[in-house]
């Protein structure tokens, strides 16, 4: 014959057993989301060792100033107005030029490198994508008071959801005065 015991009367030891395999199997689970790996999504960005005080306003000068075309302007499409602002917290740069808002990052000496990519989808089956890639002129900044010259290249490209297809394309040479 056999005998069965309530629930209740379940040896403490079981539970305690139990109890160790699942928070192990819960932690494995968790450690991708920041929520058991301490460190993870942490904002803190490296610091920028040497020619890195890029922060502030610049004034902006396009080599071409013509009109981009029929095409672009049908589309709302032209050269940014105003100036070209940025913020650096330790590498990472955010900016906003005309309506763009900007981020990326910069590295300073002895690259220099400071580009920008932003895509985004038009309310006409259009995706349109910015790309700066520009370089601090040397000597790059090294405090907010020094003079600061970016030369590069400014891209606007809107193009077709439906076939890919090129509706209106801005390339032009820029150099952005502090």
């Amino acid at each position: 014959m056999h005998v069965e015991a309530p629930r209740s009367a379940r040896s403490p030891k079981v539970v305690t057993f139990l109890r160790i395999p699942v928070l192990v199997a819960v932690g494995m689970m968790t450690m991708g989301s920041g929520m058991g790996n301490p460190g993870c999504g942490s904002s803190s960005y490296s610091d920028c060792e040497e020619g890195c005080a890029i922060s502030g306003t610049y004034a902006v000068q396009f080599a071409d100033t013509s009109p981009p075309g029929e095409g672009c302007e049908a589309l709302g499409q032209g050269l940014p107005a105003g100036p070209l602002v940025l913020s650096l917290s330790g590498t990472y740069v955010t900016g906003q030029l005309g309506d763009d808002y900007l981020s990326g990052y910069y590295h300073g000496e002895p690259s220099r490198e400071l580009n920008f990519t932003l895509a985004q989808n038009q309310p006409v089956r259009l995706e349109r994508i910015l790309t700066i890639e520009s370089t601090v002129r040397a000597p790059a900044p090294r405090s907010d008071t020094d003079a600061s010259t970016i030369e590069g290249q400014y891209e606007v490209k809107l193009s077709s959801l439906d076939d890919g297809s090129v509706k209106c394309l801005i390339r032009r040479s820029f150099t952005a005065t502090r």
